[in-house]
């Protein structure tokens, strides 16, 4: 027969086994990026693969992006990246780094963070910063990586319910994201969340930009209105040329 002292301990054992599991999440996704212009239907142009670990409030996210088809309007980018970071009402990271392939030029990023400031910054190769828009110190202040950007974007909840103002910042450019507009289409039974993408800093003057998140002149983000408020897609406008991001099942 198990003794008092003995059932106590195997309580505890049960109970922080649990509550271990319970903080511990790894989760596998992908999402197909469509192009779309006028009067062409869109045209599947990336895959993003994700794997998310969460543990004791530390998150850990790897992502490979690889270009399918070939596009002129739309540079193809080749890369694999991961983050760490911690979750403190949002996803908010330790250390960045990212490296890819894009216009047949490799290129790396990597970015450490404390206290939610961007510490040491790393390009390669390095860049002419004198034929950017000025990035100060100060802006880099409460910024977050593009991945844990759209991190964020994947959980309603993350998001401050469509109300949270993201500071951005890729290594290079600097872009706030802010919400502004919430509709419930009962139709198709969504949560369409709209929001401005600000250029702070990072671009050069009359940039043409082709990257899915370099710039944009709207943003949408689109929920399920059900209890989890899942991902549904992300759309964006760049000039005539729209982006789709959906999940693939």
């Amino acid at each position: 027969m198990m003794s008092i002292k003995n059932f106590f301990i195997y309580i505890f054992l049960v109970f922080t086994t649990a509550n271990t599991l319970a903080d511990t999440i790894d989760q596998e996704r992908k999402f197909n990026i469509y192009a779309k212009i006028p009067l062409v239907p869109k045209i599947s142009v990336m895959e993003i693969d994700t794997i998310l670990n969460i543990e004791n409030k530390k998150y850990n996210y790897e992502f490979i992006i690889k270009s399918k088809n070939i596009v002129e309007f739309i540079n193809q980018v080749n890369g694999k990246g991961t983050v760490n970071g911690v979750i403190n009402g949002i996803y908010s990271p330790t250390d960045y780094k990212y490296r890819y392939t894009r216009k047949k030029k490799e290129k790396y990023v990597e970015m450490s963070y404390v206290n939610n400031v961007v510490k040491e910054i790393i390009n390669l190769p390095l860049f002419d910063k004198s034929e950017l828009s000025f990035v100060s110190d100060d802006m880099l202040v409460g910024t977050i990586d593009p991945s844990s950007f759209f991190l964020n974007l994947l959980n309603y909840e993350k998001t401050g319910k469509c109300k949270n103002k993201f500071k951005v910042f890729d290594g290079k450019r600097r872009y706030d994201v802010v919400f502004k507009n919430i509709n419930t289409d009962n139709k198709k039974n969504t949560i369409e969340c709209e929001a401005d993408q600000i250029r702070l800093g990072g671009y050069k003057k009359d940039e043409k930009i082709s990257d899915v998140f370099g710039a944009s002149d709207y943003i949408k983000i689109i929920y399920a209105n059900n209890t989890n408020k899942d991902f549904v897609g992300y759309e964006a406008k760049n000039g005539s040329i729209k982006i789709i991001i959906n999940e693939i099942k």
